[in-house]
């Protein structure tokens, strides 16, 4: 009897967990990646899941379940989102979370304090849905296929010290950080599966047979099998950028390689598309001549806005948000602001927490911001000076009390979290002494949460609502079922390896 083939575009998280489950459905199987190396944005990723009411929740002595997690999740969404793949997702996480486990070599880790984003929203949880990999020990022939990350130099996992700090958001962007572990993991089991892996093989076509999917294109060269895209999102694309975000231009992160491939394909078929002004958004910091991958690189600016003696202001020089909340609501709230953004903070805090690549002991570069005054800090950067020593003021007033009248900042228990626990209060002090400084703030985008859309098997829909037989997407090539929401630590990938591992077993078992 022959075998069912399976062609998976692209090699992050949801790419190899659709190929392992595949693989597991007893399909041949070939993953095609467009890029020297395999792992794409999962590969620069803290490498965490969000997986609801996991086995490895259970072995930590933490309570969850699937109603509760549905419960979280259907009070957070807005936006363009599935309700039918929310109870999916909530459903099935806990059991594609085990079967990686049996499958690969990884490990889940139960991130115990990291909370979830909205702690105000009924169902959320203090702590233990968002995982990561336990450290790996892997051989050399794996970790040279893996796609490189600023912030994690050597061998995957090696470095990953837990006495080197908190686990916190902190950490995993400014190391040690387990994106490139996790690639490894699922890499060595997809291997240890029989899965084929090719790299700089770049799909430019989808094959056809009437109505049906049935290969893909690279150069002269056919792939037969039914099709899994998981190329990721289209934020390196300046056209579909424009085109779909109309708030502007974006500080597009992850690989270069998210460049809408995966989305023509679909669209050369008819598949019908959702939540395409979406994006995983992430207030981010370009420092001067900083490259990779021969792009701009943009640091993720994530502990350092809830830094005590820290704000955010818009181009008027305004305050616009509570600044220590999760990351996508912070980058939506600079989407409505349409000005350019500031981080303004002053010497003491300069002195007690890193900004960016610097650490507290390095000395002020030029690219840094730097004035002895309020009124010179916004002579520099072209604010006006009356309303931000208005602005100042005020947070003053109210982080003098321990409170944010105007925002909530403290409020939630990830604002306490991100703070810096040993400080008088976690994420509130006034800005009393110079000099003060500056840093440009730009909206990151690390993927893209619009494509076709799917149903709950990851079998792509027409324009018409039919399936698509042949084509099947996970990951942020796909329409994300959250719509605009970050719920959580590892929102991206949780649902990536669940809905790809999903993908692969209804391409490898669909009639």
């Amino acid at each position: 009897m022959t075998r069912r083939r399976v062609v998976v575009v692209g090699s992050g998280a949801a790419g190899l967990s659709a190929a392992i489950g595949a693989a597991a459905g007893g399909a041949e199987v070939v993953v095609l990646e467009a890029d020297e190396t395999v792992g794409g944005t999962t590969a620069l990723s803290g490498g965490v899941v969000w997986i609801p009411a996991s086995d490895a929740m259970e072995r930590a002595g933490i309570k969850d379940s699937p109603s509760e997690a549905r419960r979280y999740l259907r009070g957070l969404v807005t936006g363009d989102a599935d309700d039918h793949l929310l109870d999916t997702f909530t459903s099935d996480a806990g059991r594609v979370a085990s079967a990686i486990e049996k499958q690969t070599p990884l490990q889940w880790e139960v991130l115990t304090g990291w909370p979830d984003y909205r702690g105000e929203v009924p169902g959320a949880l203090t702590g233990g849905r968002s995982l990561w990999p336990r450290t790996l020990s892997l051989g050399a022939d794996i970790e040279a296929r893996i796609h490189a990350a600023p912030d994690q130099p050597g061998p995957p996992g090696k470095g990953d010290d837990p006495a080197a700090g908190p686990i916190s958001d902190g950490v995993v962007f400014r190391g040690p950080v387990r994106g490139r572990a996790l690639v490894a993991g699922l890499l060595a089991g997809a291997a240890g599966a029989g899965v084929e892996v090719r790299t700089r093989s770049r799909v430019t076509g989808l094959v056809h047979r009437g109505d049906d999917v049935v290969g893909v294109q690279v150069g002269d060269d056919v792939f037969e099998g039914r099709v899994v895209l998981a190329t990721g999102g289209f934020q390196h694309d300046p056209a579909l950028v424009a085109t779909h975000f109309h708030g502007g231009p974006v500080a597009a992160m992850g690989t270069p390689r998210c460049a809408g491939d995966g989305l023509r394909l679909a669209l050369s078929v008819d598949a019908a598309v959702g939540n395409m002004d979406e994006g995983w958004w992430m207030p981010a910091v370009h420092i001067p001549g900083e490259g990779f991958d021969g792009v701009a690189y943009y640091r993720p600016l994530h502990s350092e806005r809830a830094s005590p003696g820290a704000i955010m202001v818009d181009g008027n020089g305004r305050r616009f948000v509570n600044e220590a909340q999760n990351y996508g609501d912070v980058g939506r709230a600079m989407i409505r602001s349409r000005r350019p953004c500031w981080l303004i903070f002053d010497a003491r805090c300069r002195r007690h927490y890193p900004v960016g690549p610097l650490d507290p002991d390095d000395p002020d570069p030029l690219w840094l911001h730097r004035a002895d005054g309020l009124v010179a800090l916004a002579g520099l950067v072209g604010v006006a000076s009356d309303i931000l020593g208005a602005t100042v003021a005020t947070f003053n007033d109210g982080a003098r009390r321990g409170q944010d009248p105007e925002f909530g900042r403290g409020s939630l228990p990830y604002d306490l979290w991100i703070g810096d626990p040993s400080a008088p209060h976690p994420t509130l002090a006034s800005l009393e002494a110079g000099p003060f400084y500056a840093i440009e703030v730009h909206l990151g985008c690390m993927g893209t949460k619009g494509g076709p859309r799917t149903d709950d098997r990851g079998r792509v829909l027409s324009a018409r609502g039919s399936v698509l037989s042949g084509l099947y997407a996970a990951g942020n090539v796909a329409a994300n079922p959250f719509g605009a929401a970050t719920p959580a630590g590892g929102g991206t990938l949780g649902p990536a390896l669940v809905f790809g591992y999903r993908a692969g077993e209804a391409a490898a078992g669909d009639r």
